[in-house]
């Protein structure tokens, strides 16, 4: 369901964790995050409810500042390409992300059977504005063998990545000139 973010009474995660979207009025960054839930409904249900509980953690402890976690979920949120699949394909995909040519990391990319695809909205939001390059981050999720890269598969993992709290850090580099030529091979 979709709220008016002026009816919210509590935050934004909260919000989210009750099954509304708070949205603002001609914002392309909140339809694009709107996009982002219908794509990967599961992980971003996971990554506000855990975000969620890091707040309620800060404030039982009387904590200010954001934890290293909350800060990976924002950057993943955000600005990050999730490449899935089988494990020694993104070994090798490791192996030449280093060198930042985007045709090498594009052809290991197909050859190797990966799929490349924008979680973080605030990147979709970059192309509207035809704003500068930047560097998106990257995650990489390793599928089981017998899995086929699909939003779904994608979607089951990347939540159970963040459930089980394996984003203690924000750990995104090398990052990806964004748009530049990326945007071309994500779904």
């Amino acid at each position: 369901m979709l709220v008016d973010p002026g009816e919210v009474q509590c935050s934004y995660e909260a919000a989210v964790v009750d099954g509304r979207i708070p949205v603002r009025e001609a914002s392309w960054h909140d339809v694009f995050n709107v996009l982002a839930f219908v794509r990967f409904p599961r992980a971003k249900a996971s990554l506000h409810a855990r975000v969620l509980e890091r707040q309620r953690e800060r404030l039982r402890t009387g904590t200010r500042m954001r934890s290293r976690e909350e800060d990976a979920l924002t950057l993943l949120d955000e600005a990050v390409i999730v490449i899935a699949g089988p494990a020694e394909g993104l070994a090798r995909l490791d192996e030449i992300r280093p060198s930042h040519d985007l045709a090498r990391i594009e052809a290991c990319i197909r050859v190797q059977s990966l799929c490349a695809v924008v979680f973080g909205h605030a990147l979709l939001e970059h192309l509207v504005y035809d704003r500068p390059q930047i560097g998106a981050g990257v995650l990489t999720l390793a599928l089981p063998d017998a899995v086929t890269p699909s939003l779904q598969a994608i979607d089951a993992c990347l939540a159970r990545t963040i459930v089980e709290g394996r984003l203690e850090q924000p750990t995104f580099a090398p990052t990806l000139s964004w748009p530049a030529t990326v945007h071309a091979w994500c779904r």
